[in-house]
């Protein structure tokens, strides 16, 4: 026969006991809940502790000295110094690792106006590296007397100069831009002019370079003198090859108008007694 627990309640005045019979399996079994309870409370305590630890321990690795921007590596370019790039990109020796974002580093390094492409990583190791390829500068639009505007092969105006370096064509007749903007499409046809230059074209530029006229016409200086006349900006590539030619069996003393509207028909006339 199965042992029982027997529970005594007290009733009024008559100070009786009522016994009641707990089957010792079923008191087990509330045991065994109250205990499964107790221990899932401690787990979950655990879990969490746990949980807290390794943040904190975490976040105190990560914006430790440890790992942290210990040295920057920077390849200056012609116009824009190691300085000047670290500065733009946002990188800096004792910057958290984690905090680097490279991406956005480079999207500043790319607003720059002489900036054509951006490279930077930083290694777990703590070096960061950084470099840029600059754009070229084409053509130097004229911005005022003794004023330049460098602008390169895509329009990109890059910087504002006193005088026309070696090498790049002068244009007039286009609307300025600040540096970092973009010429509007005025500047199209000079810049497929000077694409298309051969290098013995380019040395027969003069000084005052290529201008644009207000109906869109091109023609461009020539040294020691005169003009060359192009009309509307079509057909460039071919009317240049006519140039190239027709210099080629022309004596280019006392030019005063070279005449290349019509690539094919090209006529020159000289100033007077020459």
């Amino acid at each position: 026969m199965s042992p029982t627990l027997t529970l005594r309640h007290r009733h009024g005045e008559d100070d009786h006991d009522d016994e009641v019979a707990v089957d010792p399996r079923i008191q087990a079994r509330r045991d065994q809940v109250v205990a499964d309870r107790s221990r899932r409370r401690r787990r979950r305590t655990i879990v969490v502790v746990a949980v807290v630890a390794a943040m904190a321990l975490g976040w105190l690795v990560t914006h430790s000295s440890l790992l942290a921007v210990h040295k920057l590596v920077v390849a200056p370019t012609t116009h824009l110094s190691a300085a000047q790039l670290a500065q733009v990109s946002g990188l800096s020796v004792g910057q958290h690792l984690i905090d680097v974002d490279e991406g956005a580093a480079r999207a500043r390094l790319l607003r720059q106006p002489w900036v054509a492409q951006a490279h930077v990583s930083v290694g777990w190791n703590g070096v960061a590296h950084i470099s840029v390829t600059e754009r070229t500068p084409m053509v130097a639009v004229a911005d005022g007397p003794g004023r330049w505007t460098l602008a390169d092969v895509h329009g990109r105006a890059l910087a504002v100069t006193d005088a026309v370096p070696a090498g790049v064509v002068a244009v007039s007749g286009v609307a300025p831009v600040a540096p970092g903007a973009t010429f509007g499409p005025g500047l199209g046809a000079p810049l497929e002019l000077t694409a298309h230059l051969t290098p013995g074209l380019r040395t027969r530029i003069g000084a005052a370079g290529v201008a644009v006229a207000g109906d869109g016409s091109l023609s461009f200086a020539l040294q020691p003198s005169g003009t060359v006349q192009l009309c509307q900006p079509v057909d460039l590539a071919t009317k240049l090859s006519g140039l190239t030619t027709f210099f080629a069996r022309v004596d280019d003393r006392g030019l005063a108008l070279v005449d290349a509207c019509i690539p094919d028909a090209i006529t020159a006339t000289r100033v007077a007694g020459a």
